[in-house]
């Protein structure tokens, strides 16, 4: 049997979302997307500055890796591929460089690293999606679900575990996507950028599912695994889609039959700075229902071949949760788990834990929370700077204990407060560590957060960090979310006490806090139950139209630059002097 190598570097890069992973014996220690890092939301080029900081953070010497893991395969289904292209001429296109200049470009960026004696190995972007949440719950034995637009020619992929290893049982491949699907959808609403597809599953709450018709037409179910796409909607053979670069960030044009569409839909697609019309609203709820539906149809087909009760979800279609949220309830699963960073950042954990041969935990006991944590001399150096000390004062508390207190009073008084305290979330998703924070008994909370502190579309809700021993109480077959990855129907009789998180439709996505990975978020959160009778707190991403953010210095510029009225570093709290409101650049 071979020798199984203890210190493994996932990586993941070039489609966008880049991020590195560590795992050292048993444990991922470290896991970060580099947009964090360089501030550019969606960074798709290596991850230099994420792998700098996973070797760092285990105090990782570059030649002791011994293993670099790739999440891209290139020539994964090569015979599919070569089989398509023949019968499909128009798909030929020039890559901007031959593979032999990606390789040279890999072994340039690994050599700078110090990472060149470690041995590469590549696996299938879908199976790093799978092995992403092979150990989530290691008390059973999940069937897989991996599901997103498109990677290594696939867009979706089922599995099922056997020992360590997941051994895919299906794929659905180019160019039939349900990812796909809702990304046109996504741009025919006028959100056009890489990742907007969150915007239209919060918009479908407003709308009636009256273009269903017409959806089912865009996409089908197959009668075994997987759906197809209306070619004729989408010509991606005849013209082949425009996927790139530029300036570091993924752009993909729209690439459906404009004439199609339009006749089949109705109405134009929406530009982006268009107003927001009802028929806008009943459309993003058409394509949210049929979204639901192949996600289901999907479901049923893996239970059909893996009837566990457990069901294991990654790929950038696992954080629709408004559908993930309904899953108990529409399939025979019993269990959902969820990556916490389903989209490809999540594929270097997928990658590393590919080739690690054992079981994986993470450090610290929870999956969402391996980025960097604040360094107390770091801290002190960025509260000391220029920029912002005339703008800045600071209350500091003795103990733990005393500033929670306090904390939940200014909550119950309407303060919006940043907390920055912790390991740096790795996922999409603000858990506590890198959230901004408010009361959600306030009514005019959800409005006064996205006009004062996220500038955001008015139509998007909130989400609420729950104490974990209290959820069933609130939400309707509400199951374990450690990562916000669900949303849930608010009990009748409670929805009227928490109008700051309840969505149009009377739902609100959910991250369940547990005292053990999380005692200090925990306590808070308990703390204002205690006062208020209401086990939750708003928890929204610290950010403003940006990455959340990573350092302490990153975290004061965003404080300073929104109306947030405090500021948490450790026992400190950062308020702006009333004469000094000036701006940081």
């Amino acid at each position: 049997m071979a020798k199984q190598p203890k210190i493994i570097l996932g990586v993941s890069y070039g489609h966008g979302d880049s991020s590195a992973a560590l795992i050292v014996g048993d444990q991922l220690v470290a896991a970060a997307e580099e947009e964090r890092f360089n501030r550019i939301k969606h960074f798709a080029h290596f991850p230099t500055q994420a792998v700098k900081y996973c070797l760092e953070h285990a105090n990782i010497a570059p030649e002791q890796v011994e293993v670099v893991a790739i999440a891209k395969r290139p020539w994964n289904l090569f015979h599919k591929k070569i089989a398509l292209v023949l019968a499909h001429p128009k798909l030929i296109r020039k890559p901007k460089s031959p593979m032999a200049d990606r390789k040279a470009s890999l072994s340039k960026e690994l050599k700078q690293l110090g990472l060149n004696r470690a041995k590469v190995q590549r696996v299938e972007h879908h199976l790093a999606h799978l092995y992403s949440c092979r150990y989530l719950d290691q008390s059973s034995e999940p069937a897989y679900l991996s599901f997103d637009g498109l990677g290594d020619f696939v867009s979706a992929s089922i599995g099922k575990t056997i020992g360590h290893e997941i051994k895919i049982l299906d794929r659905m491949i180019f160019p039939h996507s349900v990812g796909f699907f809702y990304s046109a959808l996504t741009q025919y609403l006028g959100f056009p950028h890489y990742g907007d597809e969150f915007k239209v599953m919060g918009l479908s709450s407003f709308g009636q599912p009256k273009y269903l018709k017409e959806m089912r037409n865009l996409i089908r179910k197959k009668e075994n695994f997987g759906c197809e796409l209306n070619l004729e909607a989408f010509p991606l053979f005849k013209k082949p889609m425009k996927f790139f670069i530029e300036k570091s960030q993924p752009k993909l044009l729209p690439f459906y039959n404009l004439n199609y569409m339009t006749q089949l839909i109705g109405f134009s697609p929406r530009k982006p700075n268009d107003p927001i019309l009802q028929c806008h609203k009943d459309l993003a709820k058409s394509a949210q229902v049929c979204f639901e539906e192949i996600g289901n149809h999907l479901l049923l087909q893996l239970y059909g071949r893996v009837p566990s009760s457990t069901v294991a979800l990654s790929g950038g279609c696992a954080h629709n949760s408004v559908w993930v949220g309904q899953i108990t309830k529409n399939t025979p699963f019993k269990k959902v788990l969820v990556a916490p960073a389903s989209h490809d950042a999540g594929i270097a954990v997928g990658a590393a834990i590919c080739f690690a041969g054992r079981p994986i935990t993470p450090q610290g006991g929870h999956w969402g929370l391996l980025g960097p944590q604040p360094k107390k001399e770091t801290e002190n150096l960025a509260l000391s700077s220029f920029q912002w000390a005339d703008t800045t004062e600071e209350l500091t508390f003795a103990t733990e204990d005393k500033l929670t207190h306090w904390v939940v009073k200014e909550l119950i008084n309407g303060k919006i407060i940043g907390l920055f305290d912790g390991r740096m979330e790795f996922g999409p998703r603000a858990l506590g560590s890198r959230s901004i924070l408010a009361d959600p008994r306030n009514p005019e909370m959800k409005d006064k957060l996205n006009s004062r502190v996220k500038h955001r579309e008015s139509f998007r809700p909130f989400a609420a960090s729950v104490v974990e021993e209290f959820q069933h109480e609130w939400f309707d077959d509400a199951f374990f979310c450690p990562t916000m990855e669900a949303v849930f129907q608010v009990k009748k009789d409670k929805k009227n006490l928490i109008p700051a998180v309840v969505h149009t439709d009377n739902s609100c996505r959910i991250q369940s806090v547990t005292r053990k990975t999380q005692p200090f978020y925990w306590n808070l959160i308990e703390n204002f139950r205690k006062k208020t009778g209401v086990p939750m707190l708003i928890n929204t991403s610290f950010n403003d139209c940006e990455p959340i953010v990573c350092s302490t210095e990153d975290a004061i510029k965003c404080f300073l630059n929104t109306d947030m009225d405090y500021l948490i570093l450790d026992r400190k709290v950062l308020f702006k002097k009333k004469d000094a409101m000036k701006m940081v650049g």
